[in-house]
């Protein structure tokens, strides 16, 4: 009995793959991005705006010509002594309009930040760590549009932007003899991109 259900879900399952229009992809992207660094020292806070390129590569499937969900990492230019890269896992819809190569979307993604800075002495500042090392979840939305080249190449312009951050990291300060703790956080996030995707 067991076997027979077993047999029978392996088959439904081929059938309702079978059924669906299913695209592989993977997609080189490259853009602006936009973050927001924040530090916090006894009562005061200091926030760094720090807007530079990224470069991104991401995989993924293509159900129905309709939902995609990619798995994608980005790899952001930072300013000083400083690296950040994320790994996202997205999801969009994407509308078709009748007769047009062009396919508006919107979608949601999950990502993981990875964000770390030099800490450097001085003669009044003493830091208990070589370093700030910062893990972010962020909840990103996401608009853009498509557009269909050909049956295999796409192209996308996109706007990603956070909808929530959660992530902090605390590093001991020594200034002018007096010990504080500082917490480091990724408060913001977006960026503007452009991608090209090879459907197979």
């Amino acid at each position: 009995m067991k076997k027979s259900l077993v047999i029978a879900g392996m088959i439904f399952s081929a059938t309702i793959l079978n059924a669906m229009n299913i695209d592989y992809f993977v997609a080189l992207g490259a853009g602006q991005g936009y973050e927001t660094i924040e530090v916090k020292v006894a009562n005061v806070t200091v926030e760094t705006k720090d807007d530079g390129g990224v470069l991104s590569v991401g995989a993924g499937v293509i159900v129905d010509d309709s939902h995609r969900v990619s798995l994608e990492y980005t790899q952001y230019s930072t300013s000083g002594d400083s690296s950040m890269y994320s790994i996202g896992l997205g999801y969009d819809y994407r509308i078709t309009l009748k007769d047009m190569p062009i396919k508006p979307f919107i979608g949601l993604s999950y990502v993981l930040v990875k964000y770390s800075e030099d800490l450097n002495d001085d003669a009044t500042v003493t830091w208990d760590k070589s370093s700030a090392d910062v893990d972010t979840n962020v909840l990103m939305a996401r608009i853009g549009v498509d557009y269909e080249i050909n049956e295999s190449f796409y192209a996308s312009l996109l706007y990603d932007i956070s909808l929530t951050t959660s992530g902090t990291t605390d590093v001991g300060v020594n200034i002018n003899g007096t010990n504080y703790v500082s917490s480091v956080e990724v408060t913001d996030l977006s960026k503007l991109e452009l991608l090209v995707g090879y459907k197979f």
